[in-house]
C-alpha cells in the first residue's frame, strides 16, 4: 500500500539501529579523514612535484646526453681523420660509422661530404619507425648506405639496403640533384667546434631533424638526429603522465624558436583536393624528364612561407603543393637557410624556384602569375603611427628581409626611405626589438602576427593605403620558362573553394608566429637561473599551471632549453587520488562493519517479520491460518495477539458480507422469477445445473478441460454468483412482453376485441336477414340459407384468426394472405374513437376518418399501433455489443402481429426480450466488484453467444468464449427446454431436450465437448431427478451421440 504523499517516509527498526551506528562511525571517520587531508595534502603535493621533477630531470639528462653524444661523436670522427695521413678505404669508413651508430642508437645517420660534392651516408633504420617507412625499407633491412657522386646534371644516387649481417638485400639507383656543399650543415661547419643546425627538412627522407657537423681534412662529417625521436622522449608518458593529461613539452633555443615539441600540429581546415590538369604530350614529357625542383622555404616568414621544426608550412607552400598535385611536378623544399642565403642560392643556380617574391628584382629570371596578394605595411612602436606620414618615417631606419624583393619595391615606390636589410625575418624582428631600427616594412599579415618574446612594448601596424594589395610571385630561370608556363596554368586552375579554404586556414584570424614558443612567460623564466631545475607555479592565460625548465648546456650563453608545462588539476588530481584512496579504504572498512551494524536489530526485526507474514495472511484472507508469534518482547507479544484477534474479526465480518451479497443476489434472482410466471424458477435452477457441469469439467482429465479448474473458493463463488445473475437484466423487461402468450396480446389479449368485431358482423348479418324478409327482396327460405352460409364463413374466419393468435403453428405465406383477406371485411363505427384516450395515445392517432358513422376494417395496422423511439439507441464501445436495433420501439398492428411466422413475438418484442442482456451488462459493469469477482459481468452476459458468432449481444466466436461462458449457455438452454412451470409451452421430456441440444451442438450453437461431458457425467440425469417430474424422465440412449462423435 502506498503511503499518502504528505506523510514522512518510514524506516525499519533494523535500518534505524544500523544507521545510527553507521552515522556515528561515519562522523568519526570524516573527522579523521579531514585531519589526514589537511596534514597530508602538502606532503602528497610535494611528493607529486618531486616525482615530476625527477622525471623531468631524466628527460633533460637524456636530451643533454644525446647532444653530447652527437658532438663527441663528430669530434671523435674528425680526430680519427686528422690524426693520420692514412687514406681510409670505404669499408673502413663504413665499419667506423656502423660502430658509432650501434653505440648511439638514437642517431639517424652519419655521413661525410667532400668538397667535390661526393657524398657518403649510412642510415640507422632502427633509430625511428618513421625512418624505415619513409625510405622504403623492408623488415629484413637494417642499414642503408647512400652514395652520391657525379658532375652537375649527371649526378647519381645509389641506395644499398643491408641486413643486420651486412649482406646486400637490394640496390637502387636514381638521378640526384643533391649537393652537400650547398647544405647549411656543410657550409657553416667550422673545423674547431661542432656546428648544430636549426631544425630543417632532410632531403632524402622528407622528415625534419637536426645535424651536428664539423669540418675535417677532406670535407665535413655530420651526425643526424630525427626530431621525432626527441619528441617521443619528451612525450607525457616519459614523465609519468597519460597522453590525455594536457602536459606540454618543448625544446627551444635562446631566441624562443621551438626545436621539438610533443604538441601535434593539427590543421582543422583541409584544402579541397585539386583535379589533374589536362596537359599536352610535350608538357607531360617535359615533367617526366625533369628532376625534382629545389624550392626555397624560409624559416620564419609566416603565415606565407615558414617552417616548424623543419617542416615547410604556410599559404604559399600550400599553393605550390596544389600546383604539384595538379601537374605532377616534383618539388623538394629546401630550408635550414636564412632568407638572404636562399636568395643567393637561387641566384647561383642551387635552387630552381624562389617564391613569395614581391616586385621584379633584377636577375631573378621570369615570374609567375601571382600566388597571393598582400598589403605592404610598416610596424613601429609609435602610438600614433597610423597618423604619421612616410615623410616622417624617412628620418628613421626601416628594416626589411633581404633577398625577396621588398627593398627594391620600397625603393621604387618610396625612394627616400632609409632601408636596412636583414638576413631573415627573425633577425629583422630582433633588430626592431633592440631599437637598431625604428620600423619594419613587410606584409601586413606577417607584421600583425609578429611575436617578440621577452618584449612587452606594444607596436602598431600602418598599412600603406596608397597602394592596392601587392602581388607576390614565383620566380624561375629563363631556361625553365616552359615549366613556368605549366605552373602558371596550375595557378590559374586553383578554384575559389580552394582559395577560400587557404584564406580560412592561414589568414582568417589574427595569425600567431609559428615555430616560436607560444608562452612569453616561459621564455622569460628560462632566462632566470633560480627558476631552472625546479617546479614553478605560473598563470598562463586564465589557467594555473606548473612549469619545469632546464638548460641543456648549463653555463653556455647560447644553450637550448627544455620545458614541461603541466596543468594544475593534474597535480591536484594525483593528490586527491591519494586522499580518495584513503576514503575508499575507510569506506570499505565501514562496509565490512555494515553486517555487524545491520544485525544489531535482528532480535526485534526477526519477530517483526514473522508478524508481517501473519498480516500477509490477513491480506490474502487466510484467517484460519493465523498463528501467535512467540517472543519474549512483551510489546511484540501483545501486538501478535492483537493481529490474531483482528484477523478473526475481519474474517467473520467478511463471511457475513459474503453471505449478505449472495443473499442479495438470490433475492434479485427470485424477484425476476416471481415477476412473471413465464420465467418461473429459471434463475434459481440455472445455477444448479451450471455448478454441476462446472464441477464435472473441473474433475475431467480430457484434453479440452485439462487447463480448466477452480483453483480457489473465490473462483467458484465468482462463477456461482454469475450464474445467479445471468438474467438480472430481465428486471427491466416489460412484463407484458415477457408474459406474452399470444400474438395479439399487449397489456391484455386483444383477441376479445377482435371477437367483438366478429359479433358485430354477426349481428349485422341477422339485421340484414330480417330487412330482406320485411322488404320482400328474397323468400324466407332463401334468406335463411344465405344467412346460415355467411354465419358459417364468419365463424370459420374467427376460428382461423383465433388459432393464428396462439402461435403454435408456423404461419405460411398462404395463411398470411388469408389473414389479409379476412382483414378486408368492414364494419360501421358510430362512436368517436378519440374519446377517452390518454395524451400519449392521442398523440399517436391520425386525423383520418373523423366523420361518423365511419367504416372500419375488421383487422388493421394503424399509425397508433406504432411506438416510435424517443431517442437513438447507442452502446458504449467498451461493452462490445453488436445487436441489430429495430426501427420502432413497438408495433402492435393487428395484421402485423397475426402474421408472425413463428411464435408470438414481433421483431420489436424479441429485441425487447434480448435487451435484458444489455441491461444486465450495464448493471453488472456499473457494480464495483472486488478483484476476486471481477469476471462476474463477463460470465453472466455470454450465455446467449454461439461458437459461430451468431449469438447476442456481442456476437462472440469460439475463440472468444471461455469454459465458464459455454457452461452457462448449456445450463440456460437445458433448463428452458425442460421447465414444466411455464404456462405458454409444455415441458419437453429429457430425451427431446437432449435431441434439440445435440442438433444445436452440431450447429455450433453450444460447445460439443461440453455437451458430451454433460451426458457422460450424467449431470442431466442428476438434475432431472431433483427438479423434473417423473413424467419427463423418459429413457435416453446417449450412445447415439457418442457414435456421431467417433465418426466425426
Amino acid at each position: 500500500m502506498e503511503l499518502p504523499s504528505g506523510l514522512p517516509r518510514k524506516f525499519s527498526i533494523k535500518f534505524t539501529i544500523g544507521c545510527l551506528f553507521l552515522i556515528t562511525t561515519t562522523i568519526t571517520s570524516i573527522f579523521a579523514i579531514g585531519l589526514q587531508y589537511y596534514f597530508g595534502k602538502q606532503i602528497s603535493q610535494d611528493y607529486v612535484l618531486s616525482k615530476l621533477s625527477v622525471a623531468s630531470n631524466q628527460v633533460s639528462d637524456y636530451v643533454q646526453r644525446v647532444e653530447k653524444s652527437a658532438m663527441s661523436s663528430v669530434q671523435l670522427l674528425r680526430s680519427v681523420a686528422v690524426s693520420t695521413d692514412h687514406i681510409f678505404a670505404e669499408q673502413e669508413i663504413r665499419d667506423i660509422f656502423i660502430q658509432v651508430l650501434t653505440d648511439n642508437p638514437i642517431f639517424y645517420s652519419i655521413y661525410f661530404g667532400r668538397d667535390n660534392d661526393d657524398f657518403y651516408q649510412i642510415i640507422n633504420l632502427a633509430s625511428s619507425p618513421v625512418v624505415r617507412e619513409r625510405i622504403g625499407a623492408t623488415s629484413s633491412d637494417r642499414w642503408v648506405v647512400i652514395k652520391i657522386s657525379g658532375r652537375p646534371g649527371e649526378r647519381l644516387r645509389q641506395n644499398y639496403y643491408y641486413n643486420s649481417e651486412f649482406k646486400l638485400n637490394k640496390l637502387t639507383s636514381e638521378r640526384s640533384n643533391y649537393y652537400p656543399t650547398r647544405r647549411p650543415w656543410f657550409a657553416k661547419a667550422p673545423s674547431d667546434s661542432v656546428f648544430k643546425t636549426e631544425p630543417y627538412l632532410f632531403q632524402h627522407l622528407k622528415i625534419t631533424g637536426q645535424t651536428y657537423s664539423i669540418r675535417s681534412v677532406r670535407g665535413v662529417i655530420g651526425v643526424d638526429i630525427v626530431l621525432s625521436s626527441l619528441e617521443d622522449k619528451i612525450a607525457p608518458q616519459e614523465i609519468g603522465l597519460p597522453l590525455s593529461s594536457g602536459a606540454e613539452s618543448f625544446i627551444f633555443n635562446e631566441r624562443g624558436v621551438v626545436i621539438a615539441s610533443n604538441k601535434l600540429s593539427q590543421d582543422a581546415i583541409e584544402i579541397p583536393p585539386p583535379k589533374s590538369l589536362i596537359l599536352s604530350e610535350k608538357q607531360i614529357s617535359l615533367i617526366e624528364s625533369t628532376h625534382s625542383l629545389m624550392v626555397s622555404n624560409q624559416k620564419d616568414w609566416g603565415p606565407y612561407d615558414f617552417s616548424v621544426s623543419g617542416q615547410p608550412m604556410g599559404y604559399a607552400v600550400d599553393v605550390l603543393n596544389l600546383v604539384a598535385q595538379q601537374t605532377g611536378i616534383k618539388l623538394e623544399f629546401i630550408n635550414g637557410f636564412d632568407s638572404k642565403m636562399l636568395s643567393e642560392k637561387y641566384r647561383k643556380g642551387n635552387l630552381d624556384i624562389l617564391h613569395s617574391v614581391i616586385g621584379e628584382p633584377q636577375g631573378f629570371g621570369e615570374k609567375s602569375l601571382p600566388i597571393f596578394k598582400s598589403s605592404v605595411a610598416i610596424a613601429g612602436r609609435d602610438e600614433r603611427l597610423n597618423s604619421k606620414t612616410l615623410k616622417e618615417v624617412d628620418e628613421k631606419h626601416v628594416g626589411v628581409v633581404a633577398g625577396f624583393g621588398m627593398k627594391q619595391w620600397l625603393k621604387d615606390n618610396y625612394p627616400k626611405l632609409n632601408i636596412l636589410e636583414y638576413s631573415s625575418f627573425d633577425n629583422a624582428r630582433a633588430a626592431f626589438d633592440s631599437g637598431e631600427v625604428h620600423y619594419l616594412a613587410d606584409s601586413e599579415v606577417a607584421l600583425s602576427g609578429m611575436v617578440s618574446l621577452g618584449k612587452d612594448t606594444p607596436f602598431n601596424v600602418f598599412v600603406l593605403n596608397d597602394h592596392a594589395p601587392v602581388p607576390f610571385h614565383v620566380f624561375m630561370k629563363s631556361s625553365d620558362s616552359e615549366l613556368l608556363d605549366i605552373i602558371n596554368q596550375a595557378i590559374s586552375a586553383i578554384t575559389p573553394e580552394q582559395r577560400e579554404a587557404l584564406y580560412r586556414k592561414w589568414l582568417d584570424t589574427k595569425w600567431q608566429q609559428h615555430g616560436v614558443l607560444p608562452y612569453s612567460k616561459v621564455y622569460e623564466l628560462a632566462k632566470v637561473p633560480d627558476k631552472q631545475n625546479d617546479m614553478v607555479k605560473i598563470d598562463i592565460g586564465d589557467q594555473t599551471k606548473y612549469l619545469y625548465i632546464a638548460q641543456l648546456e648549463p653555463g653556455s650563453k647560447s644553450s637550448d632549453y627544455f620545458a614541461v608545462i603541466i596543468p594544475e588539476d593534474i597535480v591536484s588530481g594525483v593528490v586527491i587520488e591519494r586522499i580518495l584512496t584513503s576514503i575508499i579504504a575507510t569506506a570499505f572498512a565501514m562496509l565490512m562493519l555494515c553486517p555487524l551494524a545491520w544485525n544489531f536489530g535482528s532480535p526485534i526485526v526477526k519477530r517483526i517479520k514473522e508478524l508481517k507474514r501473519e498480516t500477509a495472511k490477513i491480506k490474502a484472507r487466510k484467517f484460519d491460518d493465523l498463528k501467535i508469534v512467540s517472543t519474549r518482547i512483551s510489546e511484540l507479544s501483545e501486538l501478535s495477539q492483537s493481529i490474531s484477534d483482528m484477523g478473526q474479526a475481519i474474517g467473520q465480518h467478511e463471511k457475513q458480507q459474503e453471505d449478505f451479497v449472495e443473499a442479495i443476489v438470490r433475492l434479485i434472482a427470485q424477484a425476476i422469477d416471481d415477476k412473471s410466471p413465464y420465467t418461473a424458477g429459471h434463475c434459481n435452477r440455472v445455477p444448479e445445473i451450471a455448478m454441476m457441469l462446472a464441477e464435472a469439467a473441473d474433475k475431467s482429465q480430457k484434453i479440452p478441460f485439462k487447463d480448466f479448474s477452480f483453483n480457489t473458493e473465490d473462483e467458484k463463488r465468482e462463477f456461482r454468483i454469475a450464474a445467479w445473475l445471468h438474467d438480472c437484466g430481465k428486471i427491466t423487461t416489460p412484463e407484458h412482453v415477457v408474459d406474452k402468450g399470444t400474438k395479439l396480446e399487449a397489456n391484455y389479449n386483444r383477441i376479445h376485441e377482435i371477437r367483438t368485431r366478429f359479433e358485430v358482423l354477426w349481428r349485422d348479418l341477422e339485421i340484414e336477414y330480417y330487412k330482406t324478409i320485411l322488404e320482400g327482396k328474397e323468400t324466407a327460405e332463401k334468406a335463411l340459407s344465405l344467412l346460415n352460409d355467411r354465419k358459417l364463413k364468419l365463424t370459420q374466419d374467427f376460428e382461423f384468426v383465433a388459432n393464428s393468435n396462439i402461435g403454435a403453428e408456423f404461419m405460411s405465406s398462404e395463411h398470411i394472405d388469408r389473414i389479409r383477406e379476412i382483414a378486408e371485411q368492414t364494419w360501421v363505427r358510430n362512436f368517436d374513437a378519440s374519446l377517452g384516450l390518454s395524451p400519449f395515445e392521442q398523440s399517436k392517432r391520425s386525423n383520418d376518418n373523423l366523420d361518423l358513422p365511419a367504416l372500419e376494417y375488421l383487422l388493421a395496422d394503424k399509425p397508433e399501433h406504432i411506438t416510435h423511439r424517443t431517442r437513438p439507441v447507442e452502446f458504449e464501445p467498451k461493452l462490445g455489443i453488436k445487436m441489430a436495433v429495430p426501427e420502432y420501439e413497438g408495433n402492435y398492428g393487428e395484421i402485423y402481429n397475426l402474421s408472425i411466422s413463428k411464435g408470438t413475438l414481433t421483431t420489436e418484442e424479441r429485441y425487447k426480450i434480448n435487451e435484458h442482456m444489455i441491461s444486465g451488462i450495464k448493471m453488472l459493469e456499473a457494480l464495483p466488484f472486488p478483484p476476486e469477482l471481477s469476471r462476474v459481468p463477463r460470465y453472466a452476459s455470454t450465455h446467449h453467444e454461439t461458437l459461430k458468432g451468431t449469438g447476442y449481444p456481442r456476437k462472440l466466436k469460439a475463440q472468444d468464449l471461455l469454459i465458464p461462458d459455454r457452461i452457462l449457455a448449456i445450463a440456460d438452454i437445458f433448463e428452458a427446454l425442460t421447465a414444466a412451470d411455464r404456462p405458454y409451452k409444455k415441458a419437453k421430456p429429457v430425451s427431446v431436450a437432449l435431441d434439440i441440444m445435440y442438433k444445436m451442438a452440431l450447429d455450433e450453437h453450444i460447445d460439443f465437448d461440453l455437451f458430451i461431458l454433460f451426458l457422460e457425467s450424467e449431470v442431466y440425469l442428476e438434475y432431472a431427478h431433483i427438479f423434473l417430474p417423473e413424467s419427463q424422465l423418459d429413457p435416453v440412449n446417449i450412445q447415439k451421440y457418442f457414435r456421431t462423435t467417433e465418426i466425426a
